[in-house]
């Protein structure tokens, strides 16, 4: 069976069992259906079609695994739709959850120009001082706004250095921007990184255990477990 061009769903479907992987590392058909919010028998269809085709293994009533094949194009996948959705939400500054539906339907159409290009303006962005990324969205949204451009030029008073905050230091319920990642956090960064856990990226605290630890947040609307001196690593603003 051929592995050439998938649809659009086949696409989707690989991309969120590539998801779930990172999450539960144990994927099952209702993982799927729950998360795709479809039935069954829809799953099963594409899991047969993506099975055909290399992407994965799947034994009736197992679990299902993906192929290295299928982490390579899944891990594709998923670069493509974090160039897109923090193009949306950080340079554009759409809400993060209307920025996630739009990814998924903008993002199989895009011609690769086109993508590289808003991967370059967005890491033209990321290399902005605070301030400068301060004065940028402050004039942004006052042409939102108003339709004229703004004189806005930052704070003419020097500001006394805030101390950094961790995600460890947020309360249940917190939001934040991930500004860097701390030395030391080993192969953890890695999968904060196929999790979304770039600079820029919002993360938010949902729970914490009676003594902090694990924490429980949420990264684009997916969940991951870290414990505290993990995330003691992780800056945030």
């Amino acid at each position: 069976m051929r592995t050439g061009v998938l649809t659009e769903s086949l696409e989707d479907y690989l991309l969120e069992i590539y998801l779930l992987d990172r999450e539960k590392r144990v994927v099952r058909i209702k993982d799927i259906a729950k998360r795709r919010n479809v039935k069954l028998p829809s799953v099963v269809k594409a899991l047969e079609e993506l099975s055909k085709r290399k992407y994965l293994v799947h034994e009736r009533y197992g679990h299902v695994e993906l192929t290295d094949f299928g982490v390579d194009r899944a891990k594709k996948l998923y670069e493509r739709h974090i160039k897109i959705y923090r193009f949306l939400h950080d340079i554009l500054g759409v809400d993060g959850n209307i920025a996630e539906r739009d990814s998924h339907k903008i993002e199989h159409d895009l011609n690769q120009i086109t993508l590289e290009r808003i991967e370059a303006l967005t890491n033209f962005f990321d290399e902005m001082s605070l301030e400068e990324k301060k004065i940028w969205r402050q004039r942004l949204n006052c042409f939102l706004k108003t339709g004229k451009h703004s004189d806005f030029k930052g704070d003419s008073e020097v500001k006394t250095k805030k101390k950094e905050k961790t995600l460890a230091e947020l309360d249940v319920g917190m939001s934040g921007r991930i500004k860097k990642v701390k030395p030391g956090i080993g192969s953890l960064k890695t999968r904060l990184l196929d999790m979304g856990a770039v600079p820029g990226t919002e993360i938010k605290v949902i729970k914490k255990a009676p003594l902090g630890d694990p924490i429980d947040v949420q990264i684009m609307g997916y969940h991951l477990s870290l414990r505290k001196d993990e995330a003691d690593k992780l800056i945030v603003e």
